[in-house]
């Protein structure tokens, strides 16, 4: 505690007692807690982020009270701010600026401008994933789907002529298939060529409340039949 500054200690020492005025064990866990967290601080390499140390700390006052809680966001910040100067190698750095700068204009600390940038990047490697993978083929699975969407039959339905003549039961129909688009739901029986590989690639039947994944699992299949039987698609 010789290297704690005795006005800190101080206010360490009452609030340890504000907190636990009739236990003395406590009060020493409190203190022992309080002096650590404040030592951490002080003994920090911010690195990198050293530019922002008074930053970070300013909200780590406004955080927490508690010198430990200081010190685990200071550490957490710290880190943040080190893995945003650091941009990935498989990620185009324009495309990991524009992240940086929508996260820092919605948020202010460093950790959850992180969180917003991880998952940015996340979403970027999935679509130029998926692309690449469903690009190739993708006239191949449209075509494939729509031979299995139009094996529907329902025998319950009454047919009916347009003069009102009955003509028998039971009629073949196209299963609708339902993309997501902006994250929006929406219902395809045909013209799937304007559709991103990622949206294509999210078309399903939706039965009641249960849903089959139709093109990721066309997807396996091709990919189950190039593996196991040697089939070569061209791409």
């Amino acid at each position: 505690m010789t290297n704690v500054p005795a006005d800190i200690l101080a206010a360490i020492k009452s609030a340890a007692k504000d907190e636990w005025p009739n236990d003395a064990d406590m009060q020493e866990y409190y203190i022992d807690e309080g002096t650590r967290g404040y030592l951490a601080i002080q003994a920090m390499d911010f690195g990198p982020a050293l530019a922002v140390r008074d930053k970070i700390l300013a909200w780590a006052n406004e955080y927490s009270n508690l010198w430990e809680d200081r010190a685990t966001f200071v550490e957490d910040e710290v880190e943040a701010y080190a893995e945003l100067e650091d941009p990935p190698e498989d990620v185009p750095a324009e495309v990991f600026a524009e992240l940086k700068r929508k996260a820092a204009a919605e948020h202010d600390w460093y950790s959850s401008q992180l969180d917003e940038v991880s998952g940015g990047m996340q979403h970027f490697r999935y679509v130029r994933d998926t692309r690449a993978k469903i690009g190739p083929i993708r006239d191949l699975l449209i075509r494939m789907e729509s031979i299995i969407g139009d094996e529907c039959y329902n025998d319950n339905i009454q047919n009916y002529s347009s003069w009102g003549v009955w003509e028998g039961e039971g009629r073949s129909f196209r299963y609708p298939v339902t993309v997501l688009r902006n994250g929006e739901p929406a219902k395809r029986r045909g013209r799937f060529e304007d559709l991103q590989p990622e949206e294509l690639v999210s078309g399903h039947y939706r039965f009641g409340a249960n849903q089959l994944s139709i093109y990721r699992a066309l997807v396996k299949i091709i990919d189950m039949l190039e593996a196991d039987y040697g089939l070569n698609v061209p791409r």
